[in-house]
């Protein structure tokens, strides 16, 4: 009985592989020492990597922070269907509640959105990209809210899911820097602009 050899992996299987190698390891050089005290030499060192490879798939630090974040909302990919399950205010405050134990990548969150705003600056794209994405997902799962009878804000829900985003934001920068309680904070925002019917 023959076997057949098994199919070899490609070099886009083996570039995406080391990619994401990487990025862990740059989840835990920047969670450990924040986003300045982090660096490509570093995390290069950890995995035993020269720092050419490392920049050969991510040329600056803030390219390979942007990919961080984009892993960290990927890891968060059932916020959706938990928002229409059990409604979007008890998911957001989930995930608020959530970040209390990832202070540093909120922190690294709020620092490439201020960099980035910058037209010129490379993860302005990915900045605008996300904020287009969120601002969508988010008007889609105010207005099913409403149509299920949970909240009672009437509003557009294109401009409320906007004004959840950058209320949230503005709560984030707040606990960083005066360690604002930001759950309190965000359930008293969200229910003055979702109106919330009954009890979350």
């Amino acid at each position: 009985m023959s076997e057949t050899a098994p199919a070899r992996r490609g070099p886009y299987a083996k570039s995406a592989e080391r990619r994401l190698e990487i990025i862990e390891s740059a989840t835990a050089v920047f969670s450990e020492h924040g986003y300045r005290g982090g660096s490509l030499r570093q995390i290069a060192k950890q995995l035993d990597l020269g720092l050419t490879t490392v920049m050969h798939h991510f040329p600056t630090k803030v390219s390979l922070l942007a990919a961080v974040l984009e892993q960290e909302d990927a890891a968060d990919a059932d916020f959706d269907d938990r928002a229409r399950r059990d409604g979007l205010i008890p998911t957001i405050l989930g995930t608020v509640e959530r970040n209390l134990g990832r202070r540093e990548l909120v922190r690294m969150f709020s620092i490439v959105s201020a960099e980035a705003t910058f037209p010129g600056h490379e993860a302005h794209d990915w900045l605008r990209r996300r904020y287009a994405q969120v601002t969508a997902d988010y008007a889609r799962l105010i207005a099913h809210d409403r149509d299920a009878g949970r909240i009672r804000a009437d509003g557009d829900a294109l401009t409320l899911a906007g004004l959840v985003i950058t209320g949230w934001e503005g709560i984030q920068v707040r606990w960083l820097a005066d360690a604002t309680d930001p759950v309190a904070a965000m359930r008293a925002m969200l229910e003055k602009i979702l109106e919330p019917i009954g009890s979350e």
